[in-house]
């Protein structure tokens, strides 16, 4: 586009970059208009991995930008014949996709990137350079969704250079984020190798290797982590690539530290966190145990069996995530689970005395394998394993995945059954991003599970993990064209009763479901509820045609509908819906109840319970009839799970006989108990 000197700044005193635009076509329209619409684009920026651009002007008919001078060579010569050094192939990498990462937040795309405009400093600083193509996204706001895309972007114009044009541009697509990925890729490769991946003597034979042939291997020397990023930035389709920038820039950095960390000595069992200046409980059988996760700490309520008054500890995790919760009995055992996440990381912990000394792991106890080139956010969800396999554990977790441990908690492994399925690629992230929050076993089945995932759907594995099939169909997505798609619906939640493992009930990202046949085919059962959104949902421990859900209002107002806090439920599988409110607020209660803060213990009547994000625990022990407020000024409640320590017989859910209609029949001392209650 022109010339660019080194020229001072009399001002400032300072060397700059000043890029002015040549004779001859370059004075034509379009140029002029480029060489603005850059200086606009880039002046946008202000990132320690791109080129400021200092000013755009014009002077006797000549466009002139300055731009901060960098001192340095540009990758394209660094890398030379046989590539970089694998470290350093990372850590430039990582610096780029920081770079795009920035752009990509302000809606600007390069379109351009390439191993010739990006820089190193002699202190190995990246500088991406030439936002000459660059150009911005339309955002998503009405007043701006026709805003005009800048010069040279016309319906088919193919815009780059050849050998780092991701497929779709070369079909006449306009890029997106997405195809600044492929080029970071291309970029990637090139300094690994020393060589690009897709090459040919002519422009259309390097056109068909892009469009239609494999990369050409990587050289043996480079590492399996880095293998898989630059492979998946290369995936031909946009969806089976990186979705972000910065997804990249935390798989490069992963790769770096499990590189570069050396071995830890092993470790004569876990450390221990003791919690002082809390008042503990003293927690005894029979007892209820309340587990209230929050954004800012772990809660503990006991109560005897009537639930009237309830003590409280806490908080534990001060100042930490509590997401995920759970409490095993199994074995004899009185040990709390709770999944804490700070900025530092998120950790698995374990406790044996209600909370007065936790585990403290010296490192992460689930993490990715370095080769996946995934990074591990949080935890969503912790399943125990059957009865019969007491040291059998899972965790759902953030981005997609499923953990398992065989031995009660101290090492963890992938299901790379899961982890590999071929939707993956495909799958996207919902507002809270790409999670599996949901863990169902079948108690009929011990290789049969379930799983669900924001926004996959619905997944069952009926070989222990090996094999996982999508099962969505019925289930309506509604913000895809497709409205009833394989897989790629946003399962909020789903439970299943084991009385009648092959049922399960579904809460959708607008849908509430039945199936009746193991998941293969879903049934609406919205019959009723004043908005089918929603997250809660548990089922009634006794009855498996009972269920309970929380509605909220829609998905840009996620409150109780018109501020009125009721739990719905269905005592006929689904085919109607009654308000359970006695108790609860029934103006201006514009609540939010997420999809693990509403639990139900094993008692007979059995006690509900919830939390909602404006810090308040709601409780109810006739099985929902009336309610009572247990606790309010708490943080906002992500997590809450019941216990009935030591299982009194008629918290174990024991099958008794059943009256018409799917009822469970009361013993009849029990009825006449209810009866005299009732007229008193």
């Amino acid at each position: 586009m022109g010339v660019v000197y080194r020229a001072h700044d009399e001002v400032l005193q300072r060397d700059v970059a000043l890029k002015v635009v040549g004779e001859g076509e370059v004075r034509e329209k379009l140029s002029r208009e480029h060489l603005l619409h850059e200086g606009r684009a880039a002046s946008a920026l202000s990132h320690p991995n791109i080129c400021t651009i200092h000013e755009v002007g014009e002077f006797k008919d000549e466009l002139y930008m300055v731009m901060e001078l960098v001192e340095g060579k540009s990758l394209r010569e660094l890398i030379g014949r046989d590539g970089l050094a694998v470290e350093t192939v990372m850590r430039y990498g990582a610096q780029i996709a920081g770079a795009l990462a920035h752009a990509h937040s302000r809606n600007i795309v390069h379109h351009d990137l390439k191993s010739a405009n990006i820089l190193v400093t002699p202190q190995g600083l990246v500088k991406v350079l030439d936002f000459g193509l660059a150009r911005r996204l339309p955002r998503l706001a009405d007043d701006e969704a026709t805003q005009s895309l800048g010069p040279g972007e016309n319906a088919g114009m193919a815009m780059g250079t050849l050998f780092y044009m991701a497929p779709e541009v070369l079909r006449g697509q306009p890029g997106d984020y997405r195809s600044d990925l492929w080029a970071l890729g291309t970029v990637m490769y090139e300094a690994a190798s020393g060589q690009l991946p897709f090459r040919g003597t002519t422009g259309v034979a390097v056109g068909s290797a892009i469009l239609h042939e494999p990369a050409s291997p990587l050289p043996e020397r480079i590492p399996p982590g880095l293998r898989a990023i630059i492979q998946r930035c290369l995936a031909k389709e946009p969806g089976q690539r990186y979705q972000q920038a910065a997804e990249v820039q935390a798989a490069l950095e992963a790769v770096q530290s499990s590189s570069a960390v050396p071995q830890a000595p092993e470790q004569r069992g876990p450390l221990t966190t003791v919690h002082r200046g809390i008042r503990h409980l003293r927690v005894k059988n029979g007892d209820v145990l309340l587990m209230v996760g929050t954004i800012k700490g772990l809660f503990l309520l006991r109560s005897n069996r009537d639930r009237r008054r309830w003590e409280v500890a806490g908080p534990y995790f001060h100042g930490q995530s509590i997401y995920a919760l759970a409490y095993d009995g199994r074995q004899g055992r009185h040990r709390l689970w709770a999944a804490t996440h700070t900025f530092w990381g998120t950790f698995l912990r374990s406790s044996d005395d209600f909370g007065k000394v936790w585990t403290n792991p010296a490192e992460a106890n689930l993490k990715f394998p370095a080769e996946t080139g995934a990074v591990l956010n949080n935890i969503w969800q912790i399943c125990l394993g059957r009865a019969e396999e007491p040291d059998v554990m899972y965790c759902g977790v953030e981005p997609a995945a499923l953990f398992e441990s065989r031995d009660g908690g101290e090492t963890w492994s992938l299901v790379r059954g899961l982890f590999d399925h071929p939707h993956r690629p495909r799958w996207v992230p919902g507002n809270g991003g790409l999670t599996l929050h949901t863990i169902a076993l079948d108690p009929s089945n011990k290789e049969r599970m379930y799983v669900g995932i924001s926004a996959g759907g619905v997944y069952r594995s009926d070989d222990g993990g090996q094999n996982w099939r999508a099962l969505n169909r019925g289930i309506r997505v509604v913000y895809q064209p497709e409205k009833y798609p394989e897989f790629g619906q946003c399962v909020h939640k789903f439970v299943m009763h084991p009385e009648r493992p092959e049922r399960l009930f579904l809460q959708n990202h607008w849908g509430l479901y039945r199936s009746e046949d193991c998941a293969e085919s879903w049934q609406d059962v919205a019959n009723g509820v004043p908005s089918d959104f929603g997250f809660a949902m548990v089922t009634h421990p006794h009855n498996p045609d009972c269920v309970y859900i929380l509605p909220v209002e829609s998905d840009e107002f996620r409150c109780a509908p018109e501020g009125r806090l009721r739990v719905y439920r269905t005592r006929n599988a689904g085919a109607s819906w009654e308000p359970l409110m006695r108790g609860l607020p029934q103006k201006g209660a514009y609540e939010t109840i997420l999809r693990d803060a509403m639990t139900a213990d094993g008692l007979d009547p059995h006690g509900l319970y919830f939390g909602t994000r404006s810090g308040q625990l709601y409780g109810s022990t006739d099985e929902g009839r009336t309610w009572k407020k247990i606790l309010e000024g708490l943080p906002a409640v992500v997590c809450v799970k019941s216990a009935v320590i030591g299982e009194p017989r008629l918290a174990r859910g024991a099958k008794a006989s059943r009256a018409p209609g799917g009822r469970r029949a009361k013993p009849a001392a029990e009825k006449g108990k209810k009866k005299q209650a009732g007229r008193r």
